[in-house]
């Protein structure tokens, strides 16, 4: 079974080499730790090698975390969980969990807001090619321990930078919706997210980053312009999210107009059928441009009057 595992791993591994980098992030690879700026010693690493272990100790004063982890078993039917910690404040338990995760995860210790208490990360991974990291950060507040689930994300989930060196965390990421929605997932480009901790919490402030938006902007072009000259120009997944990381710098209808001198007219229907809430097929879209001004507005990036 080990052997599976890792020639598994190996594979995956190979498959993932081809993966896009958006804004510096690793699109597809979960197997890159979400919290780059943070000490060896604060972090518990787990990969396809790791043997079980029982009650491992990360510290970063006042807070202590005990873990410990059991290889997943594809065999058992067990949701209970097979990554397990308990979570002190000046030694005292205040906080316990219990996470499924397979060949990868961390536990890690970072301050996010420069209050000098570090909160805890919690990253898992699912398994399969791309899908999905889930974190979850603890933050002591009010005498007890605060629990933000920042739910499953495909593509690696993203990562905490400090984009504007200020002592406080941004969770950067990208709009996983835009993930297969008009393209393969290889030639998608989703737009940008980023989240910020404010008052104890996560915050949307995606538009307060102008700079990090024009250079993922870049990307997006640049990758356009790959694609569009290679042997399978799929360029439409990638025009999506240049559309939408255009309206987020407030240049939409620049965005919309480089759009349509380029979308591929000759594309199969991928993302022109409509279904209902049930997933019935109810219609198709005429073409490309009009499902994607009707995604737009649905997730929020356009209004209907624009």
């Amino acid at each position: 079974m080990k052997n599976y595992l890792k020639n598994q791993s190996k594979l995956l591994t190979n498959l993932l080499s081809f993966s896009l980098m958006i804004g510096g992030l690793n699109l597809i690879n979960p197997f890159v730790t979400s919290a780059q700026e943070t000490n060896q010693n604060n972090l518990i690493s787990i990969d396809y090698e790791t043997p079980a272990f029982d009650n491992q100790m990360i510290e970063l004063d006042p807070i202590k975390i005990s873990v410990s982890y059991k290889p997943y078993d594809y065999n058992i039917d067990d949701e209970s969980g097979n990554l397990t910690y308990d979570i002190y404040y000046d030694n005292q338990l205040q906080s316990s969990g219990q996470e499924i995760t397979v060949n990868w995860g961390e536990v890690s210790l970072q301050n996010f807001n420069n209050d000098n208490i570090p909160e805890v990360i919690v990253d898992t991974f699912s398994g399969g090619a791309h899908c999905c990291n889930k974190k979850i950060i603890y933050h002591w507040q009010n005498d007890q321990f605060n629990q933000i689930d920042l739910g499953f994300r495909d593509g690696g989930g993203g990562e905490f930078r400090d984009l504007d060196q200020d002592g406080n965390m941004e969770f950067v990421t990208f709009d996983n919706a835009f993930l297969y929605r008009f393209s393969s997932y290889v030639a998608s480009f989703p737009p940008t997210m980023i989240l910020t901790f404010r008052n104890d919490n996560f915050e949307n402030v995606t538009t307060e980053y102008p700079n990090y938006l024009r250079e993922t902007l870049n990307e997006m072009y640049q990758r356009y312009q790959e694609v569009s000259n290679s042997e399978y120009p799929e360029v439409n997944g990638i025009l999506a999210g240049y559309v939408a990381q255009k309206i987020l710098l407030g240049e939409y209808e620049e965005g919309w107009e480089f759009m349509l001198a380029h979308y591929d007219q000759n594309l199969d229907n991928w993302g022109l059928d409509i279904y209902d809430d049930n997933g019935e097929l109810m219609g198709s879209y005429p073409d490309f441009p009009t499902a994607l001004e009707a995604f737009l507005i649905e997730q929020g990036y356009l209004n209907s009057e624009q």
